[in-house]
């Protein structure tokens, strides 16, 4: 089996969970008998979470050099938590496992895209088409579980949460291991250091923080978009239908996408992104016929695709390979955690107020992020910005 395949399998188990996770995990927590504030809570705390821990098991992987293994870790410990997801009763229990899960399972991508993104920079594997299986597996994920809840009860979510991450552990089990490492004779340095290394680089932070806050403009689509078309009179199938036309426009992306990564660059598609995400919330803010609102999601392409395939290109690209996982799980950990986090709770008294035209605010968040993955392209031409290895590193340091 070549490796793209397995790749490809990797991301479809992955985001068999995300499908069912993402639309239906409040559904399930209603039915458990939590309510609005407390269903909340769990999804806040659950973001705010990934800080921390992403970056330590992905430092920890980096410095095992397997990053298979430490994936297989994670996918185990996410069917255990989702095992223990359907015997669990009330806040407190609900809580304490949903943060465990919400701690592991989104730590496994950040090792992922960094054994896929190596494969196109070492072996020119189309990431791409890889990729895109996720997406296609999302939407599968969804419509079956939406199909299930049709006819049965909402405690069918748990038992699709255990299935679908019964099907990530075997996809993990895929993953090639990585090329051992020579053994340094220096001491090894904490997993902070190497988190500092490259986290307190001023290109990296700036660049980290726009393409987070261009994926950060979704917060009100996420949060607020089917409630807002139901305002505006949309029935559910428009919105379905809505909804699955910016995913369909993303897989595309995804299979063209091999070229336009080698020419455009990743900082110009963050900035497509962010340019995108004007335009997208601008219209969107302004209840427009629901044709041009067809076409409005079709730029869910670039506004999350070609963010998500310039962060990605520039991480690879920026960190050395030994703090590869690392520097992908703080894009991670930023993008899907801090930033995110704050915007969402930031959003619902907005939303609350405006209504609808709190996407206008969504679009000011996107010239924000231009302005910064412009700043960005003007200092950083495709450069490294840590030491390749850790001794030439240390000599550097010795010799200031």
């Amino acid at each position: 089996m070549s490796l793209a395949i397995r790749l490809a399998t990797v991301y479809g188990t992955m985001f068999l969970f995300t499908g069912v996770y993402l639309p239906f995990f409040p559904v399930w927590l209603k039915s458990k008998g939590l309510d609005a504030g407390e269903i909340s809570l769990v999804v806040a705390l659950s973001l705010f979470l990934r800080i921390v821990v992403s970056p330590f098991f992905a430092s920890l992987a980096d410095r095992l050099g397997d990053r298979r293994r430490v994936a297989l870790w994670l996918a185990w410990a996410s069917l255990a938590c989702a095992g223990l997801l359907l015997m669990a009763e009330g806040f407190g229990p609900i809580l304490l496992i949903a943060l465990v899960l919400n701690a592991v399972f989104p730590s496994i991508s950040p090792l992922v895209e960094t054994i896929a993104m190596r494969a196109r920079i070492e072996e020119g594997m189309n990431y791409g088409r890889v990729r895109m299986w996720g997406s296609i597996t999302f939407i599968a994920a969804s419509a079956g579980a939406g199909w299930l809840l049709e006819w049965t009860a909402p405690s069918v979510i748990a038992l699709c949460f255990v299935a679908a991450l019964l099907c990530n552990v075997a996809g993990a089990w895929l993953l090639p291991e990585d090329a051992p490492r020579k053994a340094r004779p220096h001491a090894p340095r904490s997993r902070f250091a190497d988190v500092l290394e490259i986290g307190r680089h001023p290109v990296f932070v700036f660049f980290v923080l726009a393409a987070s806050l261009t994926q950060a403009t979704h917060a009100v689509y996420y949060a607020f978009g089917s409630l807002a078309w139901q305002a505006q009179g949309y029935s559910d199938m428009v919105i379905g239908l809505l909804w699955a036309t910016g995913v369909v426009a993303e897989i595309v992306l995804f299979y063209i996408s091999g070229p336009l990564m080698a020419r455009i660059g990743a900082v110009r598609l963050v900035m497509l992104a962010a340019a995108a995400a004007i335009l997208r919330w601008t219209v969107t803010a302004l209840d427009p016929p629901v044709a041009l609102l067809f076409v409005m999601q079709a730029l869910h392409a670039f506004t999350f695709g070609a963010a998500h395939l310039g962060a990605v290109q520039f991480v690879a690209q920026a960190a050395p390979p030994r703090l590869a996982a690392t520097a992908q799980s703080l894009y991670a950990a930023m993008a899907s955690g801090v930033i995110m986090g704050l915007v969402t709770i930031g959003i619902g008294p907005i939303y609350e107020a405006l209504g609808p035209h709190a996407y206008f605010v969504m679009a000011g968040a996107g010239a924000v992020s231009l302005a910064g993955a412009f700043m960005v392209g003007l200092r950083w031409k495709g450069e490294v910005l840590a030491a390749e290895d850790e001794g030439e590193e240390r000599q550097e340091e010795h010799g200031h």
